[in-house]
């Protein structure tokens, strides 16, 4: 997180206050981009530490002899080792490369320990110094999946030769490179060197200190949190002790997150927490908002639940895209912070009874909110986390206070009622309470179910409308199809295109699971397929298709699909991620199975998918099938399986004549096969007849 964005998250909300003041203190970048030496001068400097260049020559690839002080690194490339976009813009880089460092070692820090600080460190690597491995950091291996990054952040023992030239040569993987790219804006390392002893018992009193501020703190918001949880589960009807409960629990995990990160150890812990602070800054905010709108109650219902959803939105998008979602964050945090304000300052105006207790904590929370930022810009001395923490505490003690006075006041409000309530009917009154919100309750579900299931049946209809409403009439073929849907909207997709030099192509797909959007994906796949399908060749057509449906953004969403060209007697297929085609041989009575193996379109990987060719005879037949029909349980949880399906497929294609009646046997093997349980999963079944 930079200077900027901190400074802008301390502005706009109280909870990255909470953070260590070393965490949230803008610091200066000593770095000369191009030192090349080491000396003991820097030692007696308050950080006790030694900035070297951050300007390695770099070269990707693996090789040991790279590690050798007499190899010719000349023609390398000179990069940042953080390895941002920027180094990496005109450069190969898949995840493994060496950087190297010629250095002059002064007298005063050779034989000597130092220590390696580890600024930053994404992935693992072998340092070498003068052609000898003396350190690994994590698991080194030029198998990316076999690499285990990382997790120790603690000074270690580095001791130069007595020599003046020296080389660092560093052997560096990082597995998840593309994901540290576009979250954290680079991929590599940084290191720094210092006095061992000085670092090694000033990390040990730096822990000590910060874990206890932070455990005392954490544990405060979740007292808090779970004092007015139970408030809520004895008397519900008291929901703003809900949203406190809700804003203080929240509050502990941003406490607790931003506690990790500082001890974060790799790229994977990084981002995870990365994503967990920003969504719950907003999730948090939500219910610090909905707090105050349930103290003000002339708020109408509409504009909390437009509030509500928007929130949800903004907590999910930014957690699936920080980065390029941050000015959306800030802008909701800063009409959030805002929106309470406003909220507070009607209060104010309507004389509503203890609003003072809230304004008291507001004034100490933005005082240690000033105070904070004036030890951030250096225009104070003192400690950071302490005013932030001492101003978020009064807000959350003056919230707790509010709410216990509050509750004392409606207490002694219902104890006056007691004589009235006595007078009445008890009752004729629960029992008119009843029925009406009985009768409520009904309406509102007979109106949510009516809503849902209109919505359902115009998605399966709208689904229906983008399949064939008839087959193809193509000599040699005779096409029969069968389709059933798991849900009310499937994923399953068949279709057919006739060329104007009367080329038939048909295909079968499934789109990941099944829904409202598996029949988004079915809708953009039938689209590419009627765009491009007499344009080009099939490959072509399924590397197309593959990148526009990634373009989607649907996150975990992919489409498998078969193609099957047909000129005459020759057809010509090919499949991604699809189970095999069935060809039944009408000589032979035998069934061939017609496997292309390929990943589903809308990877990031961009697969060599393969075709295959095949010469029909009169009497075959071609089945293709969705995996639906193989995964198929019956009561035992046996699935169909594929040798089933072509046992019968045979049987089927040598007793009978017409490709429907094969279509028939398979809807009648599905029955007895799962009886009256329903199929978990949408089935799909094309039968060509070669007449």
């Amino acid at each position: 997180m930079g200077d900027k964005q901190k400074l802008s998250a301390a502005l706009l909300f109280l909870l990255v206050l909470m953070a260590d003041g070393e965490l949230l203190k803008a610091q200066e970048d000593p770095f000369m981009t191009e030192q090349d030496s080491l000396l003991a001068e820097p030692f007696q400097m308050d950080d006790h530490i030694i900035y070297i260049t951050d300007r390695w020559k770099f070269q990707p690839g693996d090789s040991l002899q790279w590690a050798s002080p007499d190899y010719d690194d000349r023609a390398w490339t000179t990069v940042s080792t953080y390895l941002t976009e920027l180094d990496l813009a005109f450069t190969e880089w898949s995840g493994t490369g060496w950087f190297r460092l010629n250095i002059e070692a002064d007298t005063s820090v050779t034989g000597r320990p130092l220590a390696l600080l580890i600024n930053q460190h994404l992935g693992a690597s072998e340092i070498y110094i003068n052609g000898k491995k003396v350190l690994e950091l994590g698991k080194f291996s030029t198998e990316p999946l076999n690499a285990e990054p990382n997790e120790n952040k603690d000074p270690r023992v580095v001791i130069f030769p007595e020599q003046k030239n020296q080389l660092i040569a560093v052997r560096y993987t990082d597995p998840n490179y593309l994901e540290n790219l576009e979250l954290l804006g680079s991929s590599g390392f940084r290191f720094l060197f210092g006095d061992w002893e000085y670092h090694r018992e000033a990390k040990i009193s730096f822990l000590e200190n910060w874990i206890s501020r932070f455990m005392f703190f954490l544990g405060v918001l979740v007292a808090f949190g779970t004092i007015h949880f139970l408030l809520y589960i004895y008397y519900p009807a008291e929901k703003r002790n809900l949203y406190f409960s809700i804003f203080a629990f929240f509050l502990a995990i941003l406490v607790f997150s931003f506690y990790r990160i500082e001890l974060s150890g790799t790229a994977d812990q990084t981002i995870f927490l990365t994503r967990l602070i920003y969504s719950a800054e907003v999730i948090t905010l939500i219910f610090a908002t909905r707090f105050t709108h349930s103290i003000y109650k002339h708020q109408s219902n509409k504009y909390l639940n437009i509030y509500l959803a928007a929130g949800a939105a903004v907590a999910g998008i930014v957690w699936f895209y920080p980065v390029q979602t941050l000015w959306l964050r800030e802008i909701f945090i800063l009409f959030s912070v805002f929106e309470i304000l406003r909220v507070i300052g009607l209060l104010f105006r309507q004389g509503k009874r203890g609003v003072n207790i809230l304004g008291a904590g507001i004034l100490f929370f933005v005082a240690g909110l000033l105070y904070s930022i004036a030890v951030n810009l250096e225009w104070a001395a003192g400690d950071v986390s302490m005013g932030s923490m001492t101003g978020a505490s009064f807000l959350i003690i003056s919230m707790s206070l509010f709410l216990s006075r509050e509750f004392s006041v409606t207490q002694k409000g219902l104890e006056n009622k007691i004589v009235e309530i006595r007078e009445l009917s008890e009752k004729n009154l629960q029992q008119e309470k009843l029925s009406k919100q009985r009768e409520l309750e009904k309406k509102l579900l007979e109106a949510e179910n009516e809503r849902k299931s209109l919505e359902l049946e115009e998605a399966r209809a709208l689904q229906l409308s983008m399949l064939p409403q008839k087959l193809p009439d193509v000599h040699p073929y005779e096409i029969a199809v069968y389709m059933e849907t798991a849900n009310e909207v499937g994923g399953d997709y068949y279709d057919y295109s006739i060329g104007k030099n009367g080329e038939l192509v048909v295909t079968v797909g499934d789109a990941t699971g099944h829904g409202l959007k598996a029949g988004i994906m079915v809708a953009a796949a039938k689209s590419y397929f009627h765009t491009m399908v007499h344009e080009s060749g099939l490959l072509r057509m399924l590397a197309r298709m593959s990148s526009g449906i990634r373009n989607l953004n649907m996150k975990m969403m992919y489409m498998a699909l078969m193609l099957v060209k047909c000129k005459k007697y020759e057809v010509e297929i090919t499949a991604a991620g699809m189970p095999p085609a069935l060809h039944y041989h009408g000589k032979s009575g035998l069934v061939e199975q017609i496997l292309l193996k390929g990943l589903p379109l809308g990877t990031k990987v961009d697969y060599p998918y393969k075709t295959r060719k095949i010469n029909l005879q009169p009497g075959d037949y071609l089945l293709l099938m969705s995996d639906g029909l193989m995964e198929l349980f019956n009561e035992e949880r046996n699935m169909l399986g594929l040798e089933k399906i072509e046992q019968e497929f045979a049987s089927a294609a040598a007793n009978t004549a017409q490709a429907g009646d094969i279509i028939d046997r398979f809807v009648q093997l599905i029955r007895n096969w799962a009886g009256d349980l329903k199929n978990e999963d949408d089935i799909t079944i094309m039968v060509m007849k070669i007449i």
